[in-house]
């Protein structure tokens, strides 16, 4: 199933009663203001009024976000305004309006296995994490499940006042899906409705030691991979950057290695480069020199699809000590191969220029 937002819904209401261009009048806040505004003028805590209504001349303004024609106007600029958004009640009725989103839950079960610059970590992300549902769906659509109260004093300690609510129940639900990157099947819309519970793993592993974790989790429940093509390795493993491509699938005509491509951060990209180089790489000894090559059909291959620029390769190459992107005719002069430290490499008498397609070296 794939869900209006918010701002969606408030906009075809705009519309509806030919509101095309409120202002606020005050300034805007973090993230998506559009659709976190939206849910609070369905809440009553804001309202729309018309110019009439406001009792004075509303200043021209400027665009921060257009949504199915409407636009949100702020600031100073030269579009007129046509009502405006008050901190209080409005005329436009908006009770007709029901959210009905699925619900994001991080499991905090793993917190004792974490060190402590990984809690650090964790409660960056859950943060960051707890703004995207808000920018993709409402803030009544993120929680916390914690088996004691060890994580939660933690998160309590970092956050003044602590916004998370906890789930105590998996009752209100028809179906919870594990977001899982061993998942026995590809996470789907079709098996997603308003009453599907979605869970991560507050899993922060930075030596790779928690790998695998979250297949023990709720094993009775479905679990679900979320991928590039069939390809794990190029999600991301932070918490609020899966939960942000989660959503903009959700919540889009994208499928879903088109919401992990649009999804993927500069650091996203970096990580998934470095994993590909290590995997990829193919070792050659020239002149007692041991030196990595990509073959160049990889090297092409996610230049192309994760619009890499040369600005990753170099900054890749330096996880791996520098390397060069190799033609298929290198191979014609290999003259033999050894091992070194149970990795084969291919001996080469010299490297020609002609069998190079790019060098990324200090």
């Amino acid at each position: 199933m794939k869900f209006k937002r918010p701002k969606e819904l408030v906009a075809e209401r705009l519309k509806e009663v030919g509101f095309l261009r409120p202002k606020l009048l005050f300034k805007p806040g973090r993230g998506d203001f559009f659709n976190r505004l939206s849910y609070w003028l369905v809440k009553g805590k804001f309202g729309v009024v018309s110019e009439r209504e406001f009792g004075q001349e509303l200043l021209p303004g400027k665009a921060v976000d257009e949504v199915k024609g409407v636009k949100l106007l702020a600031f100073k600029g030269e579009e007129k305004p046509d009502s405006a958004v008050v901190k209080h009640g409005g005329s436009v009725d908006f009770s007709q309006i029901e959210f009905n989103y699925p619900d994001f839950a991080v499991d905090l079960s793993l917190f004792d296995s974490l060190r402590e610059r990984e809690r650090k970590s964790l409660a960056v992300q859950l943060e960051i994490s707890y703004g995207v549902v808000k920018d993709y769906f409402t803030q009544d659509n993120f929680y916390l499940i914690s088996p004691s109260l060890e994580p939660v004093n933690f998160l309590k300690s970092a956050f003044k006042p602590f916004p998370f609510k906890l789930l105590s129940s998996f009752s209100p639900y028809s179906k919870v899906i594990v977001l899982d990157p061993q998942g026995e099947e590809e996470f789907s819309h079709e098996e997603v409705d308003e009453n599907t519970l979605i869970v991560l793993g507050g899993i922060v592993d930075s030596s790779e030691r928690l790998k695998g974790a979250t297949k023990k989790l709720f094993p009775s429940f479905l679990h679900r991979r979320i991928t590039y093509k069939g390809i794990v390795e190029v999600v991301p493993d932070r918490i609020n950057e899966i939960i942000e491509i989660t959503c903009r699938y959700l919540t889009s005509s994208l499928e879903l290695y088109q919401s992990v491509r649009e999804s993927l951060t500069r650091d996203s990209k970096l990580r998934f480069l470095r994993k590909l180089l290590e995997k990829e790489s193919v070792r050659f000894s020239v002149n007692g020199e041991l030196l990595r090559g990509i073959p160049q059909e990889v090297y092409e291959k996610w230049k192309e699809e994760l619009s890499l620029s040369d600005f990753f390769f170099r900054k890749g190459a330096k996880h791996v000590s520098g390397f060069f992107v190799f033609k298929p005719s290198i191979f014609d002069r290999v003259v033999g191969e050894t091992k070194k430290r149970g990795k084969r490499v291919f001996l080469l008498k010299e490297l020609k220029d002609e069998d190079i397609v790019a060098k990324y070296f200090k």
